[in-house]
């Protein structure tokens, strides 16, 4: 199984500059990063890194919006997400606190209630024809892969999954957009997508991987100061609107 947060880079704090499209609401029970209108039928539900409602993710939760989406960015941590000072762990304390957190407060398991929670939440505000699309970010990714409902997605983008083991592909039953970095175990990707060659699903779907982007350039650890991460970061997201405009009608 993959592992989390396979790089030695940390979160990029927030610039301040942005001016955010949407607002934070209590949605489904959790707090949550909403942006677009409650008449649309056209859905994603975007499940953020380990770093909480970072800047740079509720930026692209504003162009998947300006696209057409609604997009409901829920804080599964509940406004306790791994510290930004504290990975890549030096000090002693530091370590400590990413141990404490990724052994008591990753587990999917725990998760999924709340996941069903906001997906209720959507089908109450949007309707019950509501076309659903599911974005991950690193931990977020395997959240959704190993939701045990993945058919009430449209499809499923994965960016620079972590965690993800190959048997997880048994459990997808919809297009998966898999968008990776030069630090993810490419053989566990690989291995993923190999799993998943069988599934109906495959024909629609897409693996790509950024051999020049490291992991968590499209959300928490973006550097968007920086020209080539920006441009990936824009290019990204480019390629998850098509994703979600091609299966979402």
């Amino acid at each position: 199984m993959a592992s989390c947060c396979p790089t030695n880079i940390g979160a990029v704090p927030p610039s301040g500059k942005y001016t955010f499209q949407g607002k934070e609401i209590n949605f489904g029970g959790l707090n949550t990063y909403a942006v677009g209108s409650i008449s649309n039928k056209k859905v994603i539900l975007s499940v953020l890194d380990v770093f909480g409602l970072s800047e740079q993710i509720k930026i692209g939760a504003d162009k998947l919006a300006q696209a057409g989406f609604t997009v409901y960015l829920p804080d599964f941590f509940k406004g306790s997400p791994l510290p930004v000072e504290s990975y890549p762990p030096i000090t002693s304390e530091q370590k400590k606190v990413c141990s404490e957190f990724f052994s008591t407060r990753v587990s999917p398991a725990d998760h999924l209630p709340n996941l069903e929670k906001v997906l209720d939440a959507i089908k109450s505000t949007h309707g019950n024809d509501v076309q659903i699309g599911a974005l991950g970010y690193c931990w977020g990714a395997k959240l959704l892969v190993t939701y045990p409902h993945t058919s009430e997605f449209v499809n499923i983008a994965c960016c620079h999954a972590a965690f993800i083991d190959p048997a997880d592909a048994r459990n997808v039953h919809v297009p998966v957009f898999f968008l990776s970095s030069k630090d993810e175990d490419a053989n566990i990707i690989d291995g993923f997508e190999e799993e998943f060659k069988n599934n109906p699903a495959y024909k629609q779907s897409s693996f790509q991987t950024y051999h020049d982007m490291h992991h968590g350039f499209m959300s928490g650890r973006a550097d968007l100061s920086n020209e080539n991460n920006k441009k990936r970061y824009d290019e990204g997201y480019e390629k998850l609107i098509a994703f979600f405009q091609f299966l979402m009608k």
